[in-house]
C-alpha cells in the first residue's frame, strides 16, 4: 500500500509524471537508468498498477497514477516542510524550486533576483519553464512551485487574461507593470512619416502566439476604433522576432521592458502605441498549499523584494 512507500519512490513517481521518460527522470535526480527502472518496478508491485504504459514518444500514465499525482505532490510539500530546518537557513538549503516565465520575463525580471538569490541560497536548484508549457491548470496542481506570468488590467481584455479571472486557488503578488510599444529597425520608411493609428494598422505586422493564442487586448480595443492588424508574419518567440524586425520592415508590438532589452542591440526604435490601453501587470503566483512553507515564503519574498524594491508585497 501506498503508506509503506518512502519518499525516494514518491518522488521518482513525480519525476516520471512530469517528465513522462525514465531517461529524463533519472537525469534528473542524478539517478542511472537502471536505477528508475528498479524503482519504479517497485512501486507497481506495491501499487497493483502498472502506473505507465509505454508509448512511442515516451510514457502514458494510467488512470491510477493520474489520481495518485496530486496526492503526491502533496505529501512531498509537506515533507520538504517537515524536513528543512526549523526557520529555514538559505545559506544551507539544497531545496529544489520549479519556477514557469513568460519568455520576456526571462530577461526582464528573472535577471534582478538570479543573481543575488545565487550568493544568499547558493545550494538551492532553480528549474525554470516556459510559462506556455505550463499554465495556469498546471500551477494549480503544484506542477511548478512559482510562475511569473503577465495579465490585463484593462476592462476590455478578454477572458482568461484579464487579472479578475485568475482561479481562486492561486496567490499572487504584482511585480511590476509595464506598457506595450511598437518595435520598427532604425532605417524603416514609417520614421520619415506623421506617426499615427492609421500608419500604425497599415504597417507589416508580426504577430506572437502567447498561451495559445495570438489575439490579445490590442485586437480588442483596435475593433472597438473599427481597426485590426493583418499579420504578414507569425512566430513562436520574442527574440526571433526582435531579430527578423531588425532585418525586414515588419513591426512588432511588445512590452516596454522587452523592448528595452533589445532595441539597442538590434538596431531598433521604439514608437508609442497610437491608442489607449492599461498597463499590465507582471505577477508572482504560487498555488495556495505552498503559501505556508518556509523555503517556499523565503524565495518568493526574496523575489518580491529584488523586482520590486520600493512596495510592499500584498496579496488578493
Amino acid at each position: 500500500m501506498i503508506r509503506h512507500t518512502d519518499l525516494n519512490l514518491l518522488r521518482i513517481l513525480l519525476t516520471l509524471l512530469e517528465e513522462r521518460s525514465v531517461s529524463r527522470t533519472a537525469e534528473k535526480l542524478f539517478l542511472t537508468q537502471s536505477a528508475v527502472s528498479k524503482q519504479l518496478a517497485r512501486l507497481r508491485q506495491q501499487l497493483g498498477d502498472p502506473l505507465f504504459v509505454r508509448h512511442p514518444k515516451g510514457l502514458t500514465p494510467t488512470p491510477r497514477a493520474r489520481a495518485l499525482e496530486p496526492q503526491v505532490r502533496t505529501w512531498l510539500a509537506l515533507a520538504d516542510e517537515i524536513l528543512e530546518p526549523q526557520g529555514f537557513e538559505p545559506a544551507n538549503s539544497q531545496r529544489r524550486f520549479r519556477l514557469a516565465l513568460t519568455e520576456t520575463c526571462f530577461a526582464t525580471l528573472l535577471t534582478r533576483f538570479l543573481g543575488p538569490m545565487m550568493a544568499a541560497a547558493p545550494g538551492l536548484m532553480l528549474e525554470t519553464k516556459n510559462w506556455d508549457t505550463v499554465g495556469l491548470r498546471q500551477l494549480c496542481k503544484g506542477e511548478v512551485d512559482l510562475a511569473i506570468f503577465a495579465r490585463d488590467n484593462d476592462s476590455r481584455s478578454p477572458h482568461p487574461f484579464h487579472i479578475g479571472s485568475l482561479p481562486k486557488n492561486l496567490e499572487y503578488v504584482e511585480l511590476s507593470r509595464d506598457d506595450h510599444v511598437c518595435l520598427v529597425h532604425d532605417q524603416h520608411p514609417v520614421l520619415g512619416k506623421e506617426w499615427n493609428l492609421e500608419q500604425y494598422v497599415g504597417l507589416s505586422h508580426l504577430k506572437i502566439e502567447c498561451e495559445g493564442s495570438d489575439s490579445w487586448l490590442l485586437d480588442q480595443v483596435l475593433a472597438e476604433t473599427g481597426h485590426q492588424i493583418t499579420a504578414s508574419m507569425r512566430t513562436s518567440d520574442f527574440y526571433s522576432a526582435a531579430l527578423l524586425c531588425q532585418h525586414s520592415d515588419l513591426a512588432f508590438t511588445c512590452t516596454r521592458s522587452f523592448a528595452n532589452r533589445v532595441s539597442e542591440s538590434h538596431n531598433l526604435v521604439k514608437l508609442p502605441l497610437p491608442l489607449k490601453m492599461e498597463p499590465l501587470s507582471n505577477l508572482l503566483g504560487w498555488p495556495a498549499h505552498l503559501s505556508a512553507d518556509p523555503a517556499h515564503r523565503w524565495l518568493r519574498d526574496f523575489i518580491i523584494a529584488q523586482c520590486q524594491p520600493d512596495q510592499g508585497a500584498h496579496c488578493p
